[in-house]
């Protein structure tokens, strides 16, 4: 297990927060990891008791201090673990109690990043509990997904980058259902001239046989003679 910041010189927790790193851990206890970052990042991070196991986390070459961090939480992430923040205080927890500590929940655009959190989304033209079958099976098993009746809202509790996704599908489904109107400007005829002749043309093609759209063939005319 080993963190390359051999040579450097010895920085406060601001400047320490800026400098690159270079990661190299292997097999290594999720806890010494998690006091590793927090001396890297400058903010203290509290592990439960329940935390256990090792990971792997690497780089090629020294990283802003921010991407060895992120790198960091998607390393626990695989084991079952997250960080996540309350009262400014940074905790590393297992995924499933992650809902019931996070503090950070946003309006609006979704948040960045790789941590859980709540996020409500108010919907303008689709009733809210229609949504819920669709992106149940996008959100982590763990994170959960609820309806506001009353302001035709959902609040997702998930991670912040797949919040992201389902706040680009949410709007995607929540549209109004006005069809478009194209409006037509006449050069050389009113328009109240042209109205029957229309109409007789929607209502010849919606009722023809065969491909819709086309009015019904002619039938052909009987030879002479």
């Amino acid at each position: 297990m080993a963190c390359v910041l051999a040579g450097a010189p010895i920085l406060s927790p601001a400047q320490r927060s800026r400098e690159p790193v270079t990661l190299n851990f292997v097999n290594a206890d999720i806890e010494a990891v998690a006091r590793t970052m927090a001396a890297i990042t400058g903010r203290n991070i509290v592990v439960d008791p329940r935390v256990k196991g090792t990971i792997n986390l690497s780089t090629d070459r020294p990283v802003p201090p921010q991407v060895a961090y992120n790198q960091f939480l998607s390393a626990v992430r695989l084991s079952g673990f997250t960080v996540v923040e309350s009262g400014g205080l940074l905790k590393l927890v297992p995924e499933a109690d992650a809902k019931l500590q996070s503090g950070a929940v946003s309006v609006g655009r979704p948040a960045a990043g790789n941590q859980i959190t709540t996020q409500i989304f108010r919907l303008n033209f689709e009733p809210a509990a229609n949504l819920v079958p669709i992106l149940r099976p996008l959100i982590s098993p763990n994170n959960t997904i609820n309806v506001d009746p009353s302001s035709n809202s959902l609040v997702i509790t998930d991670y912040a980058d797949n919040l992201q996704r389902i706040g680009r599908i949410i709007a995607s489904l929540d549209v109004s259902d006005a069809t478009d109107v194209d409006v037509i400007p006449l050069r050389n005829a009113l328009a109240s001239d042209l109205a029957p002749v229309v109409q007789r043309l929607i209502d010849s093609s919606t009722s023809a046989p065969g491909v819709p759209g086309q009015p019904p063939a002619r039938p052909p005319r009987a030879p002479r003679g």
